[in-house]
């Protein structure tokens, strides 16, 4: 059932989805003032009828458009040939670019080439596309054109893209002017999927970085990676301001940053090794987000500092209780511009800050998932005297007789009248 309320006027449109709706060729589509009425001969009749002033027209153009997308093609063709309304927008451009297309990429080479033809001839931009193929066989030259065609098809507009290579989806961020993202997807006709070498993630990738040359934001996820020259490509992205990468393992140091990004705020590096620090030239960054899978803070910070130094925000995020947190503080000093701090995953002793230098300019604290042994850091008023704001966000308290319990308001009330000017939270957005 839909039930949409458009303005301040109720529209119910009763159909079935368990069943197929056909519409019989004595079905009668009234005017105004009259009931909308659908029919299905497999269980004989059913109609919803709303006496009054508003029908079916009264429908703005886009809803008109969701409705028909839950129908089949068959009901499609024949709601086209009922009503003149229903045939003009199932014609029209807007809606024609609205449909699906699945293309079988384990087609003979001359259907490949006939089908790749095809394609560039069209004018139309699909809001999804699937590519259905056997990836146990050869990335032909024929598969990847047609690839590489769907990506610019997708890309070449986009401002923003999200890449999962797990499952070779590539997603558009949904604008205020369209009702949906685009979307690609390759899915592998095998009935059990075995992991694949990088050949199509990689030319995938590399499809994305020469068609969305106005390409703003940009997530890559699952990659599971380690060779250190898939993401070389994306130095052609002179537009790019956020670039997010997850499960990235190089573990080898390059000379020079292969990939320069001059134009980027934001880089979050999630799961990656260490080395992966060292790939990325980023003079202009603002805020830099690494969860690293490494157990060596001062290695951890050693790597960090010899590439990115002048972030004004600086998220560190581990695994390992092990980590020496006092380690960390002290090599902020290496972060001249650094405002706000958000550190995650490790223990926090009571002299956590002891090799913070006074001269810090930290206005924001955050701490996520941590286990402190007390709030009351020692020095926590001469090592930071600018800060503004510090969170505990998920974080646990060490209680003599109990334990580790989570932190509440009633812990923090110490901290809020030692540190007036401060605002002290337990959660941060």
């Amino acid at each position: 059932h839909w039930l949409r309320i458009y303005g301040d006027r109720v529209v119910v449109i009763v159909c079935t989805l368990t069943k197929r709706l056909d519409f019989p060729k004595n079905t009668k589509w009234k005017t105004p003032q009259a009931s909308v009425c659908v029919c299905d001969s497999s269980i004989n009749t059913m109609c919803a009828t709303y006496e009054s002033d508003l029908h079916f027209d009264d429908l703005p153009f886009e809803l008109v458009c969701e409705i028909f997308d839950y129908l089949p093609l068959r009901d499609i063709k024949t709601a086209s040939s009922v009503c003149q309304r229903w045939n003009a927008i199932i014609f029209s451009e807007v809606y024609i670019h609205r449909f699906q297309l699945q293309l079988n990429l384990d087609y003979s080479l001359p259907v490949l080439k006939q089908m790749a033809q095809l394609l560039e001839a069209s004018d139309r931009e699909y809001y999804s596309v699937v590519l259905r193929a056997n990836l146990g066989s050869p990335l032909t030259d024929a598969r990847l054109r047609i690839v590489k065609l769907m990506i610019r098809l997708l890309a070449s507009r986009s401002e923003s893209l999200y890449f999962n290579m797990a499952d070779f989806r590539i997603e558009s961020c949904v604008s205020e002017r369209l009702l949906r993202g685009r979307k690609l997807q390759v899915i592998d006709t095998r009935a059990k999927y075995i992991p694949l070498g990088m050949g199509l993630k990689e030319s995938m990738l590399a499809a994305i970085c020469e068609y969305a040359v106005e390409l703003v934001d940009l997530v890559i996820a699952e990659m599971n990676i380690n060779n250190p020259k898939a993401l070389v490509p994306l130095s052609s992205l002179k537009h790019l301001k956020l670039l997010l990468i997850s499960d990235y393992y190089p573990y080898v140091k390059p000379p020079e940053p292969p990939i320069n990004l001059p134009g980027l705020e934001n880089l979050s590096l999630i799961k990656v090794t260490d080395e992966s620090c060292h790939y990325f030239r980023v003079d202009n960054l603002k805020r830099f987000f690494i969860h690293s899978t490494g157990t060596d803070a001062p290695r951890t910070m050693d790597f960090i500092t010899q590439n990115i130094t002048q972030v004004s925000r600086l998220c560190l995020h581990f695994t390992a209780r092990s980590i020496q947190a006092e380690m960390i503080f002290g090599w902020l000093d290496r972060f001249p511009n650094l405002l706000a701090l958000e550190l995650a995953g490790v223990a926090l002793p009571g002299d956590v800050l002891k090799q913070l230098s006074p001269a810090n300019r930290l206005q924001k604290l955050i701490f996520v998932s941590c286990h402190l042994e007390t709030l009351q850091l020692d020095g926590l008023l001469e090592k930071l005297a600018k800060l503004r704001l510090l969170c505990f966000d998920g974080c646990s308290l060490f209680h003599k007789q109990s334990g580790f319990h989570p932190v509440h308001y009633d812990d923090i009330e110490g901290l809020r009248q030692r540190l007036p000017h401060c605002r002290i939270m337990l959660d941060y957005d």
